[in-house]
């Protein structure tokens, strides 16, 4: 039996336990001193979910080792934010991982876009 899309979408959603911010970062001046300044301009605070998977390299060899491959991405409700490859991602809060707030990610690609349930954006620590 094949759930609608919108059943899936509803599903993944239930799943979100990060609250994140994406944010773009442009020079700016500060107010009171009048110096250039790096300012966070952001895009939207959605909920969403991080989502970590490490999985053995296999044909990834270093100094005659196969280091463990860990792949990132951000999940968030499809069509929440659009964010473009550059822009950061920081966790805000999250009700199952303390360890997770305050990280800081970069978009690496864009999501996956269609039929899906979430958009998954590709991302890698910043």
């Amino acid at each position: 039996m094949r759930l609608p899309v919108a059943a899936g979408r509803r599903m993944a959603e239930a799943r979100f336990t990060e609250s994140l911010r994406f944010f773009t970062v442009v020079e700016g001046t500060d107010p009171e001193t009048l110096e250039p300044t790096m300012v966070e301009s952001v895009i939207g605070t959605v909920p969403g979910r991080v989502k970590v998977t490490a999985v053995q390299g296999r044909d990834v060899e270093s100094a005659g080792q196969y280091p463990v491959v860990s792949h990132r991405e951000v999940h968030v409700a499809v069509g929440a934010v659009e964010a473009v490859p550059g822009v950061f991602v920081r966790v805000l809060a999250s009700s199952v991982d303390a360890g997770l707030v305050g990280r800081v990610f970069r978009v690496a690609d864009r999501p996956s876009m269609g039929q899906v349930t979430a958009w998954r954006y590709p991302v890698e620590e910043a």
